[in-house]
């Protein structure tokens, strides 16, 4: 069998039919996202019933979206993405087609403060020999550091990309900072600089490109992608994106700490990101010293609501997000940390309700960060608030309890998280990893405000088992199975004795 890359978003096949069928059944897959919607929709009765013609319409665009093949064909016959090419199950010839820009490294406008680690430089020479690759190294370990070494060391026409505002906004403030700005540059958040060799751009931003437009030939002609937390992108948006207006691009690099997907799309997410050169577990990073130790607690506690509901997001709504059994508590500790050890305390929430439940409880200075409209904001009597902003706030020690929705989830450096209240609860692994866990992993000791608080030799993670609801125990279950891989202690706690 031969492979042609032809270029950086297609890979020829040439082999033999029974081989393409085999490769058909490897590269197919369902979306489990699609399936719930459709178990769901066989319980729209009413709409069944009152329009069954925009029932069945429904039924069959969900149908049309649900099984998803990787082998695709045109004129040029059958190809795959070439970021699947390390997945192929067969051996084969490869003839690669690409043609790679040579490196030549840019000056430092500032000189980093510390070397890279021997798993940060081996990470980025492991995918800089791949050319194609990705990496996946847990939260609190430097990954930012990775991409401003990949992009100095290459100086190559850089495009990273990023999934939200927030990070957006810390990695152009970081670029800048080390590599000045003559040489970097922001698109996304009200920015569009299309003069700069290196430029921070948000994926919606790029997803939004017009082909012939001077901003989608901008970004079209760079020669090396860079995507920052890869895993935390819709597939279909990671796609859109480096298959659309970033597909001729031949350097393509992905970082995240969990290279993985929740909703069936794992294939299309490898197809994307090819494969893994390089792979440290949180265990791994804390014995070695570069985290934070983490240990649990886990509060055992109850819902005094007796509704039942059969829906898991509701159920959890309703049981845990708005239990005030669980905020009491969340800010008993947040409280008692503070005024007995001179702790801080992070609280991670899910919606806006909880904020409120939880502030008008504390005693001791506080500040919340939240993605929600002033509108839906205002309803709870919130502000809308400067993400970046709090979280100064709450590293330089201003404030001592910082409540956050996702908005902080991912890519946020914290440090003085010397207790962390999980009020978000889920089975989700992506979220407790980079959420719960990876915002308690950083060390205090390298931050630039560590002289104004309490030394953090670990942090504690608080957790809620609210015994009397078996689907909230059941996720609880998946949570302690990703808190056990920290290697840390976790322990029981009864709030009902």
């Amino acid at each position: 069998m031969k492979v042609t890359i032809k270029n950086p978003s297609k890979a020829y096949i040439d082999a033999d039919p029974v081989v393409l069928e085999g490769m058909k059944k490897e590269f197919s897959y369902r979306k489990t996202s699609v399936q719930i919607l459709l178990q769901k929709h066989e319980h729209k009765h009413w709409l069944k019933n009152s329009d069954p013609d925009r029932w069945e319409y429904e039924k069959a665009e969900l149908l049309r979206d649900l099984d998803k093949n990787l082998l695709f064909q045109d004129k040029g016959g059958y190809w795959v993405r070439p970021g699947l090419l390390s997945y192929l199950p067969f051996s084969f010839t490869l003839i690669n087609e690409i043609s790679y820009p040579k490196f030549k490294p840019i000056p430092w406008a500032k000189m980093p403060e510390f070397e890279p680690y021997p798993y940060q430089s081996l990470s980025m020479d492991k995918m800089m020999e791949a050319r194609h690759a990705c990496i996946s190294l847990p939260t609190g370990c430097g990954k930012s550091f990775i991409t401003q070494l990949m992009a100095r060391n290459t100086g190559l026409d850089t495009v990273v990309v990023t999934p939200s505002e927030s990070i957006f906004n810390e990695l152009l403030k970081g670029f800048t900072e080390l590599l000045g700005k003559k040489y970097v540059g922001g698109y996304g958040d009200g920015k569009k600089d299309l003069t700069k060799k290196i430029t921070i751009a948000i994926s919606k931003s790029l997803a939004n490109l017009k082909e012939g437009t001077p901003a989608f030939d901008f970004f079209a002609s760079k020669q090396m992608m860079i995507v920052d937390e890869s895993h935390t992108f819709a597939a279909e948006t990671l796609e859109e994106v480096c298959h659309g207006v970033l597909a001729d691009i031949p350097y393509r690099f992905f970082l995240s700490a969990t290279q993985t997907r929740g909703d069936g799309t794992e294939k299309l997410l490898n197809s994307i990101i090819g494969p893994c050169v390089y792979e440290m577990s949180i265990d791994e990073a804390i014995s070695q010293g570069y985290l934070c130790p983490l240990n649990f607690t886990i509060l055992q506690t109850f819902t005094p609501s007796s509704l039942i509901k059969k829906d898991s997001i509701e159920n959890k709504r309703e049981h845990l997000l708005y239990n005030k059994e669980v905020a009491k508590t969340a800010a008993l500790i947040a409280n008692s940390k503070w005024e007995n050890k001179q702790e801080s305390t992070l609280i991670l929430v899910e919606e806006l309700r909880q904020i409120k439940l939880i502030i008008d409880l504390l005693k001791v200075p506080y500040g919340y960060v939240h993605s929600g409209s002033k509108k839906d904001a205002a309803v709870w009597g919130l502000e809308q608030v400067d993400s970046q902003e709090q979280v100064d706030r709450f590293n330089k020690g201003e404030i001592r309890v910082l409540i956050g929705t996702r908005a902080i989830a991912t890519g946020t450096n914290l440090y003085p998280t010397h207790n962390t209240i999980n009020c978000v609860g889920g089975s989700s692994e992506i979220i407790t990893k980079q959420g719960t866990m990876g915002r308690s992993t950083r060390k205090l000791e390298i931050s630039k405000y560590k002289h104004l608080h309490k030394p953090k030799p670990a942090t504690m993670i608080y957790d809620f088992d609210i015994t009397n609801n078996p689907k909230l125990k059941a996720q609880l279950k998946k949570r302690i199975e990703w808190y056990k891989e920290a290697n840390g202690t976790i322990d029981t706690f009864n709030l009902m004795v």
